[in-house]
């Protein structure tokens, strides 16, 4: 159709619907278009919808001076003209969230042809066109209308809010498209309110909609009565009621069918603030460990950890346990940078490390080996290979340094078979409380957050953490952590807590190889 036909249409439609509102006595201005042809085009391309199913190629707008002459009007149009049903909207009694409000049907006019009628009096128009920042231009009869007003208002400042909690520019746009641009259906809650959500929402994001804390704490749905899948796309007039439990928390699953900006950006923010608390911790256990090694303590200044921490490009102290926490910084640029007195590298060499710490502590105990025909000799245990209570060892007499234990696999035993005089047997006799330093490496998929979740499989089983180190690698992380276990049952425990946390695709022990402990002048 050229568009000069199409406008004759409008015309041939125009004037009958005047004559019909005339003679009901409903005063309106009745205006028409037919819709470009470029508009049409986008409109199939965007919605992927043959042209058969595009009802407004010709629109007419009628203004009314009242809510009430806009049902009377649309009830002259119905009894005129047959209505198609599924083309029927009232966002009059269910507004979308950006306050639009307006009464939309399609009938067939003049020659079966299909026309959309949009009904609307002139403040509901001037929303339309102008946005919500219309409620405070204009008044009627001299009275502002405060209700419309604070509703207006707690859109807008949800959207502000959107823009206050999301770091990045592309996000907030994600979530303003995502509440501005979509098709909208209509659920109940148990007290048989209205809630509008958008198509393909879920009880998720009815959760949400109530309140933040029924979102987080959702557990459950029932959808018509009946229990229902958290994942289900509700639809027009389902009756929806949400199960909580305090124990429920949101999940990363939860992101990948949520449809409403208020839904996914709560989730983001939880996730966001639990592993920022879970690093945290970490990271202040980390440091508190490296400085107690090294034998210096945090400055209480607040003046002097903010300064440090502004040179290490975080504005609080709490950023940066979060940041060791997350692995994005080492411990050592840390204590430099509140001790810049100190080399930390010197202070690392000058401190007795974890594993001398134990075999100094054993050297004056006389515990955790027993050595056949042997009485307080001196016992180290070698950092090459770590050996645990559990693991098969052997002993060699090293020279002026004592009894160096080895596990009966460590590569460097077989630097010492051209001297078998000096291998002794031993066996283990570990008391209780003794602890033991292993090396555990871990490779998985670059997951934000791994490194906390890994931290808090290990600390489950009860088993402190000396040092951890994640680094990011071509498609994914790998990580190195330091724990202390009893033996090797113990060993084993938190080996299959790490192998299970979502994203570790395996764990294993790794040989120390940075001292050597053999002992060999």
């Amino acid at each position: 159709q050229r568009r000069r036909a199409r406008e004759r249409q409008i015309v041939d439609m125009k004037g009958p619907l005047e004559e019909a509102l005339n003679e009901a006595e409903i005063s309106a201005e009745v205006e028409g278009r037919p819709k470009h042809l470029w508009s049409i085009h986008r409109k199939i391309e965007s919605q992927g919808r043959p042209f058969e199913d595009i009802y407004d190629l010709m629109a007419m707008r009628i203004t009314t001076d009242s809510l009430q002459d806009c049902y009377a009007a649309l009830g002259v149009i119905h009894s005129r003209w047959t209505p198609i049903p599924e083309r029927f909207h009232d966002y009059v009694a269910t507004p979308k969230s950006n306050m639009y409000r307006s009464l939309h049907t399609t009938v067939l006019g003049p020659g079966g042809l299909r026309y959309e009628i949009q009904i609307r009096t002139e403040e509901m128009h001037r929303t339309a066109e102008y946005g919500i920042a219309a409620h405070w231009r204009y008044k009627e009869d001299g009275k502002s209308h405060s209700d419309e007003v604070d509703e207006a208002l707690t859109w807008f400042r949800q959207v502000l809010e959107w823009q206050q909690d999301t770091a990045e520019p592309e996000e907030f746009m994600e979530f303003l498209r995502m509440d501005l641009f979509r098709g909208e259906i209509f659920v109940f809650t148990p007290d048989g309110d209205v809630k509008a959500l958008p198509t393909g929402a879920t009880p998720i994001d009815f959760a949400y909609s109530v309140h933040t804390e029924v979102g987080h704490n959702c557990a459950g749905a029932k959808v018509n009565g009946r229990i229902a899948p958290l994942s289900r796309e509700l639809r027009n007039g389902d009756a929806v009621e949400i199960l909580t439990n305090t124990k429920q928390k949101p999940t990363r699953d939860w992101l990948a069918f949520v449809k409403t900006s208020r839904a996914r950006q709560s989730i983001r923010q939880w996730i966001r603030r639990e592993e920022f608390e879970s690093a945290h911790k970490l990271g202040k256990d980390l440091l508190d460990r490296e400085l107690k090694k090294a034998r210096l303590a945090l400055p209480t200044d607040s003046n002097i950890q903010f300064d440090a921490a502004s040179a290490l490009g975080y504005p609080t102290l709490g950023h940066i346990y979060a940041a060791l926490g997350r692995g994005d910084i080492g411990p050592t640029a840390v204590i430099k940078q509140f001790h810049s007195e100190h080399d930390p590298i010197e202070v690392a060499q000058r401190s007795p490390s974890a594993l001398s710490r134990l075999a100094a502590r054993l050297r004056i105990s006389g515990r955790g080996v027993r050595i056949q025909g042997m009485d307080n000799l001196m016992v180290r245990y070698s950092s090459c290979c770590q050996p645990v209570p559990g693991d098969p060892v052997t002993g060699y007499v090293t020279r002026g340094r004592g009894v160096s234990i080895h596990r009966n696999d460590c590569p460097n035993v077989l630097a010492l078979s051209r001297d078998p005089e000096r291998r002794i047997e031993i066996e283990w006799a570990a008391e209780k409380g003794d602890r033991f330093f292993v090396k555990l490496f871990m490779r998985g998929s670059d997951r934000r957050g791994l490194l906390s979740d890994v931290a808090k499989a290990i600390t489950s089983t009860g088993t402190d953490i000396s040092h951890a180190d994640m680094k990011t690698t071509q498609g994914g992380m790998t990580g190195e952590f330091v724990v202390e276990v009893r033996d090797l049952t113990h060993l084993e425990k938190v080996r299959r807590s790490i192998s299970r946390v979502k994203g570790v695709i395996d764990v294993e022990r790794r040989e120390h190889l940075e001292d050597d402990d053999l002992g060999w002048a």
